[in-house]
């Protein structure tokens, strides 16, 4: 398996263009099937130019009508956000695993190191705050995913104030994490509300 420094994700498609493209024509063959609904998330992106390049392949492949998507999973995107837009993205999915152990340079299988550098971090909150912002503003989707999300709680109540538009978890935390979001919800409209009438 590939080291997070070595060639992962999107850099590697570049490097073997031909692996990116028997991808494409599965997804082609299923479009030509009458699927309309296939959507690209591009994994590990590091640079613009990368979306770029996989753009230039999808339209020579017949896939440009498919929305894509790039995993922010390097602390970098937050940074150059606009320019992934200027580049024809249609939405982030945020992974808190990879983004909190790029961003602190900590492993987070260690658990002394996770106890400490987690995603509720001053630092991590910040960056999440900054992606769902950004992309909101932008007027793009935004979905998050890791494990995060799961061990704490405490994170949804944060995400679905500042936009979040979507929340991936694996299935045994499916229920948990949907009641946690409708009470965040209620929460804000609640806030909204007392606001309302103490204005008027």
């Amino acid at each position: 398996e590939p080291s997070i420094f070595g060639e992962r994700g999107t850099y590697s498609y570049g490097q073997n263009s031909d692996f990116f493209s028997a991808q494409m024509f599965a997804l082609r063959r299923l479009k030509h099937q009458g699927y309309s609904n296939i959507n690209l998330i591009l994994p590990f992106v590091r640079e613009v130019a990368e979306v770029k390049f996989c753009k230039t392949l999808l339209q020579e492949l017949g896939m440009e009508s498919c929305h894509l998507w790039i995993m922010a999973e390097v602390p970098s995107v937050a940074y150059l956000l606009e320019d992934y837009m200027q580049a024809g993205i249609q939405g982030i999915a945020i992974g808190t695993n990879d983004l909190t152990q790029l961003l602190f340079g900590v492993d987070r299988e260690k658990g002394e190191f996770r106890e400490k550098f987690n995603e509720c971090h001053p630092a991590m909150l910040q960056l999440l705050k900054t992606l769902i912002e950004k992309a909101r503003n932008g007027g793009i989707g935004c979905s998050i995913c890791g494990q995060g999300i799961a061990l704490y709680p405490q994170l949804i109540d944060e995400v679905v104030r500042w936009g979040i538009n979507s929340i991936s978890v694996e299935e045994s935390a499916v229920e948990t994490v949907y009641d946690l979001i409708a009470r965040s919800e209620k929460r804000m409209l609640l806030d909204a509300a007392r606001k309302q009438i103490n204005f008027d």
